[in-house]
Protein backbone atom coordinates (compact mmCIF):
# COMPACT_ATOMS: atom_id res chain seq x y z
CA UNK A 1 0.00 0.00 0.00
CA UNK A 2 1.47 3.52 -0.38
CA UNK A 3 2.56 5.95 2.12
CA UNK A 4 -1.01 7.92 2.43
CA UNK A 5 -3.03 4.94 3.00
CA UNK A 6 -0.31 4.03 5.79
CA UNK A 7 -0.23 7.65 7.08
CA UNK A 8 -4.44 7.07 7.61
CA UNK A 9 -4.44 3.75 9.03
CA UNK A 10 -1.77 4.45 11.90
CA UNK A 11 -2.39 8.80 12.33
CA UNK A 12 1.51 8.95 11.70
CA UNK A 13 2.67 11.44 9.92
CA UNK A 14 5.16 11.04 7.38
CA UNK A 15 8.28 12.13 8.96
CA UNK A 16 7.85 9.54 11.19
CA UNK A 17 7.14 6.97 8.80
CA UNK A 18 10.19 8.07 7.08
CA UNK A 19 12.07 7.83 10.61
CA UNK A 20 11.29 4.39 11.73
CA UNK A 21 12.63 3.12 8.51
CA UNK A 22 15.66 4.73 8.56
CA UNK A 23 16.00 3.51 12.07
CA UNK A 24 15.08 -0.37 10.65
CA UNK A 25 12.47 -1.14 12.21
CA UNK A 26 10.63 -1.54 9.02
CA UNK A 27 11.51 -2.29 5.58
CA UNK A 28 9.07 -0.86 2.89
CA UNK A 29 9.77 -2.87 -0.67
CA UNK A 30 10.54 -0.34 -3.28
CA UNK A 31 8.80 -0.70 -6.92
CA UNK A 32 11.66 -0.30 -9.56
CA UNK A 33 9.33 1.36 -12.11
CA UNK A 34 8.18 4.40 -10.09
CA UNK A 35 10.63 4.17 -7.00
CA UNK A 36 7.90 4.54 -4.71
CA UNK A 37 8.02 2.40 -1.40
CA UNK A 38 5.01 -0.33 -0.80
CA UNK A 39 4.33 -1.25 2.47
CA UNK A 40 2.94 -4.43 3.34
CA UNK A 41 0.31 -5.06 5.99
CA UNK A 42 3.23 -6.46 8.26
CA UNK A 43 4.80 -3.15 7.77
CA UNK A 44 1.70 -1.54 9.23
CA UNK A 45 1.35 -3.85 12.12
CA UNK A 46 4.62 -2.57 13.40
CA UNK A 47 4.40 0.87 12.82
CA UNK A 48 0.95 0.53 15.13
CA UNK A 49 3.07 -1.02 17.76
CA UNK A 50 5.62 1.86 17.18
CA UNK A 51 2.89 4.39 18.27
CA UNK A 52 1.61 2.56 20.71
CA UNK A 53 5.20 1.92 22.61
CA UNK A 54 5.87 5.70 21.76
CA UNK A 55 2.69 6.92 23.62
CA UNK A 56 4.09 4.80 26.54
CA UNK A 57 7.43 6.36 26.52
CA UNK A 58 9.46 3.11 25.39
CA UNK A 59 12.71 4.38 23.79
CA UNK A 60 13.50 3.38 20.08
CA UNK A 61 16.19 1.16 21.32
CA UNK A 62 13.96 -1.47 23.27
CA UNK A 63 11.20 -1.08 20.59
CA UNK A 64 14.08 -2.59 18.26
CA UNK A 65 14.13 -5.70 20.43
CA UNK A 66 10.25 -5.75 21.04
CA UNK A 67 10.15 -5.74 16.76
CA UNK A 68 12.66 -8.61 16.66
CA UNK A 69 10.77 -10.67 19.82
CA UNK A 70 7.43 -9.93 19.88
CA UNK A 71 6.54 -11.58 23.05
CA UNK A 72 8.29 -8.55 25.12
CA UNK A 73 5.32 -6.73 23.82
CA UNK A 74 2.92 -8.45 26.63
CA UNK A 75 5.59 -8.14 29.30
CA UNK A 76 5.78 -3.99 27.88
CA UNK A 77 2.04 -3.67 28.03
CA UNK A 78 1.82 -5.39 31.84
CA UNK A 79 4.32 -3.34 33.31
CA UNK A 80 2.79 0.05 32.25
CA UNK A 81 -0.84 -1.71 33.18
CA UNK A 82 1.21 -2.11 37.08
CA UNK A 83 2.43 1.46 36.58
CA UNK A 84 -1.42 3.14 35.71
CA UNK A 85 -2.59 1.22 38.82
CA UNK A 86 0.03 2.69 41.18
CA UNK A 87 -0.79 6.49 39.12
CA UNK A 88 -4.26 5.73 40.11
CA UNK A 89 -3.50 4.78 43.61
CA UNK A 90 -0.44 8.23 44.22
CA UNK A 91 -3.76 10.43 42.29
CA UNK A 92 -6.13 8.96 44.78
CA UNK A 93 -3.61 9.65 47.92
CA UNK A 94 -3.08 13.28 46.17
CA UNK A 95 -6.50 14.18 45.95
CA UNK A 96 -7.55 13.24 49.58
CA UNK A 97 -4.68 15.27 50.72
CA UNK A 98 -5.83 18.04 48.84
CA UNK A 99 -9.16 17.47 50.23
CA UNK A 100 -8.09 17.54 53.65
CA UNK A 101 -5.93 20.34 53.08
CA UNK A 102 -9.23 22.51 51.53
CA UNK A 103 -10.73 21.48 54.94
CA UNK A 104 -7.76 23.00 57.08
CA UNK A 105 -7.93 26.45 55.60
CA UNK A 106 -9.84 27.34 58.74
CA UNK A 107 -7.42 25.65 60.80
CA UNK A 108 -4.27 26.25 62.57
CA UNK A 109 -1.58 27.25 60.38
CA UNK A 110 0.30 24.20 61.71
CA UNK A 111 -2.40 21.62 60.75
CA UNK A 112 -2.43 23.44 57.39
CA UNK A 113 1.34 23.51 57.07
CA UNK A 114 1.27 19.35 58.04
CA UNK A 115 -1.02 19.00 55.18
CA UNK A 116 0.42 20.59 52.56
CA UNK A 117 4.02 19.27 53.58
CA UNK A 118 2.66 16.04 52.61
CA UNK A 119 0.65 17.33 50.01
CA UNK A 120 4.04 18.07 48.30
CA UNK A 121 5.97 14.85 48.97
CA UNK A 122 2.78 12.79 47.03
CA UNK A 123 3.11 14.92 44.19
CA UNK A 124 6.52 15.37 43.75
CA UNK A 125 6.65 11.17 43.98
CA UNK A 126 4.00 10.89 41.17
CA UNK A 127 5.77 13.38 38.58
CA UNK A 128 9.04 11.31 39.62
CA UNK A 129 7.97 8.54 36.65
CA UNK A 130 6.90 11.33 33.87
CA UNK A 131 9.12 12.00 31.24
CA UNK A 132 10.66 15.37 32.33
CA UNK A 133 10.83 15.12 35.42
CA UNK A 134 14.49 16.15 36.24
CA UNK A 135 14.54 19.03 34.07
CA UNK A 136 11.41 20.44 36.32
CA UNK A 137 12.85 19.71 39.21
CA UNK A 138 15.69 21.43 38.85
CA UNK A 139 14.08 24.75 37.78
CA UNK A 140 12.14 24.16 40.80
CA UNK A 141 15.39 23.40 43.47
CA UNK A 142 17.85 25.57 41.77
CA UNK A 143 16.05 28.70 41.02
CA UNK A 144 18.47 31.21 39.51
CA UNK A 145 21.44 31.58 37.16
CA UNK A 146 22.76 27.65 38.54
CA UNK A 147 19.15 26.01 38.04
CA UNK A 148 19.33 27.70 33.78
CA UNK A 149 22.64 26.79 33.30
CA UNK A 150 21.99 22.70 34.19
CA UNK A 151 18.54 22.52 32.32
CA UNK A 152 20.21 24.21 29.14
CA UNK A 153 23.29 22.31 29.15
CA UNK A 154 21.97 19.04 30.26
CA UNK A 155 18.31 19.31 28.85
CA UNK A 156 18.78 16.15 26.13
CA UNK A 157 19.75 14.13 29.26
CA UNK A 158 16.79 15.40 31.88
CA UNK A 159 13.71 13.74 30.14
CA UNK A 160 14.21 10.17 31.52
CA UNK A 161 11.60 9.19 34.52
CA UNK A 162 12.85 8.23 37.92
CA UNK A 163 11.57 4.36 37.90
CA UNK A 164 14.27 2.01 39.85
CA UNK A 165 15.50 2.22 42.76
CA UNK A 166 19.18 2.98 41.05
CA UNK A 167 18.10 6.00 39.32
CA UNK A 168 16.26 7.14 43.05
CA UNK A 169 19.53 6.96 44.60
CA UNK A 170 21.29 8.63 41.64
CA UNK A 171 18.69 11.58 41.72
CA UNK A 172 19.10 11.89 45.21
CA UNK A 173 22.76 11.92 45.39
CA UNK A 174 22.85 14.32 42.49
CA UNK A 175 20.44 17.03 44.53
CA UNK A 176 22.61 17.02 47.26
CA UNK A 177 25.96 17.25 45.58
CA UNK A 178 24.28 20.40 43.84
CA UNK A 179 22.71 21.83 47.06
CA UNK A 180 26.10 21.47 48.97
CA UNK A 181 28.70 22.48 46.41
CA UNK A 182 30.18 25.92 46.20
CA UNK A 183 28.14 28.46 44.64
CA UNK A 184 30.16 28.17 40.59
CA UNK A 185 31.15 32.02 40.00
CA UNK A 186 30.11 32.84 36.28
CA UNK A 187 31.91 35.23 34.29
CA UNK A 188 30.31 38.15 33.69
CA UNK A 189 29.81 37.60 30.40
CA UNK A 190 28.03 34.68 31.28
CA UNK A 191 25.75 36.53 34.30
CA UNK A 192 24.56 39.14 31.86
CA UNK A 193 22.80 36.04 29.49
CA UNK A 194 21.84 34.78 32.02
CA UNK A 195 20.25 37.46 33.80
CA UNK A 196 18.22 38.42 31.06
CA UNK A 197 17.00 34.70 29.82
CA UNK A 198 13.54 34.59 29.11
CA UNK A 199 11.02 31.50 28.82
CA UNK A 200 11.16 31.38 24.96
CA UNK A 201 15.33 32.09 25.30
CA UNK A 202 15.57 28.90 27.22
CA UNK A 203 13.66 26.61 25.46
CA UNK A 204 15.88 28.31 21.94
CA UNK A 205 18.87 27.14 23.82
CA UNK A 206 17.57 24.15 25.28
CA UNK A 207 16.23 23.31 21.82
CA UNK A 208 20.16 23.72 20.25
CA UNK A 209 21.25 21.49 22.93
CA UNK A 210 19.01 18.81 21.86
CA UNK A 211 19.79 18.97 18.48
CA UNK A 212 23.33 18.92 19.16
CA UNK A 213 23.05 15.59 21.57
CA UNK A 214 21.24 13.47 19.33
CA UNK A 215 23.80 14.25 16.72
CA UNK A 216 26.23 12.68 18.54
CA UNK A 217 24.16 9.54 20.26
CA UNK A 218 24.82 6.68 18.33
CA UNK A 219 27.02 8.44 15.39
CA UNK A 220 28.95 6.07 13.34
CA UNK A 221 32.57 5.80 12.99
CA UNK A 222 32.27 7.41 9.23
CA UNK A 223 30.27 10.35 10.44
CA UNK A 224 33.32 10.96 13.43
CA UNK A 225 35.73 11.26 10.57
CA UNK A 226 33.68 13.74 8.40
CA UNK A 227 33.53 15.87 12.20
CA UNK A 228 36.80 15.77 12.07
CA UNK A 229 37.53 16.80 8.55
CA UNK A 230 35.04 20.16 9.72
CA UNK A 231 37.18 20.78 12.80
CA UNK A 232 40.18 20.75 10.48
CA UNK A 233 38.53 22.92 8.18
CA UNK A 234 37.68 25.05 11.21
CA UNK A 235 41.12 25.76 12.56
CA UNK A 236 42.35 26.41 8.74
CA UNK A 237 39.74 29.43 9.05
CA UNK A 238 40.53 30.44 12.29
CA UNK A 239 44.49 29.89 11.93
CA UNK A 240 43.66 33.54 8.94
CA UNK A 241 41.22 34.77 10.41
CA UNK A 242 42.13 37.85 13.19
CA UNK A 243 38.44 38.15 14.21
CA UNK A 244 37.71 34.67 14.76
CA UNK A 245 40.83 34.37 16.82
CA UNK A 246 39.68 36.42 19.20
CA UNK A 247 35.64 35.24 19.46
CA UNK A 248 37.78 31.61 20.04
CA UNK A 249 40.18 32.87 22.44
CA UNK A 250 37.18 34.68 24.37
CA UNK A 251 35.14 31.43 24.58
CA UNK A 252 38.41 29.23 25.60
CA UNK A 253 38.66 32.10 28.63
CA UNK A 254 35.23 31.25 29.74
CA UNK A 255 35.16 27.53 29.35
CA UNK A 256 38.59 27.20 31.38
CA UNK A 257 36.96 29.13 34.28
CA UNK A 258 34.05 27.18 34.65
CA UNK A 259 36.09 23.70 33.37
CA UNK A 260 38.70 24.51 36.51
CA UNK A 261 36.15 25.55 39.36
CA UNK A 262 33.89 22.43 38.11
CA UNK A 263 37.34 20.11 38.48
CA UNK A 264 38.16 21.67 42.12
CA UNK A 265 34.48 20.56 43.20
CA UNK A 266 34.70 17.46 41.84
CA UNK A 267 31.92 17.92 39.49
CA UNK A 268 32.45 15.69 37.16
CA UNK A 269 32.81 12.32 39.37
CA UNK A 270 30.18 13.13 41.26
CA UNK A 271 27.32 14.94 38.91
CA UNK A 272 28.23 13.12 35.48
CA UNK A 273 28.85 9.90 37.25
CA UNK A 274 25.28 10.10 38.78
CA UNK A 275 23.70 11.21 35.77
CA UNK A 276 25.14 8.56 33.58
CA UNK A 277 23.43 6.34 35.67
CA UNK A 278 19.95 8.36 35.01
CA UNK A 279 20.46 9.07 31.18
CA UNK A 280 21.91 6.44 28.74
CA UNK A 281 21.69 8.81 26.28
CA UNK A 282 24.42 10.74 28.30
CA UNK A 283 26.56 7.27 28.28
CA UNK A 284 26.52 7.67 24.96
CA UNK A 285 27.03 10.75 24.48
CA UNK A 286 30.08 10.89 26.70
CA UNK A 287 31.87 8.33 25.10
CA UNK A 288 30.69 9.43 21.47
CA UNK A 289 32.43 12.69 22.60
CA UNK A 290 35.83 10.79 24.03
CA UNK A 291 36.06 8.61 21.04
CA UNK A 292 36.10 12.37 19.09
CA UNK A 293 38.68 13.39 20.90
CA UNK A 294 40.99 10.68 20.65
CA UNK A 295 40.49 10.90 17.04
CA UNK A 296 41.23 14.52 16.57
CA UNK A 297 44.51 14.03 18.80
CA UNK A 298 45.21 17.36 19.16
CA UNK A 299 45.88 19.90 22.28
CA UNK A 300 45.09 23.17 23.45
CA UNK A 301 47.61 25.07 25.40
CA UNK A 302 46.68 27.90 27.90
CA UNK A 303 46.07 30.83 25.48
CA UNK A 304 43.41 28.23 23.53
CA UNK A 305 45.90 27.55 21.09
CA UNK A 306 44.89 24.26 18.89
CA UNK A 307 47.92 22.11 18.42
CA UNK A 308 48.37 18.58 16.79
CA UNK A 309 49.56 16.62 19.57
CA UNK A 310 52.33 14.31 18.95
Amino acid sequence: MKISEVMKITTLTKKAINYYEEEGLIKPQVNPENNYREYSQSDVDKLVQISVLRQLDVPIKLIKDIIVKPEMLKDKLEQHLISINDKINRLGKSKNIIMSCLKSTNDSNIELTKHLLFLNKCLEMDDREREGFMKRQLKRIFPGNFGKMLVIHYAPFLNSPIDTKEKEDAWLNLVEFLDEVESIEYPEEMKEIYKNLTDEDMEKYENVSIKNAKKWIGIKDEELLDEKKQFLEFIERLNSDADMQSSWQKTFRIDKTLKEQMKNINYYEKFTENLKILSEDYCEYTNAMNNYIKLLNVKVDDKGKIEFAD
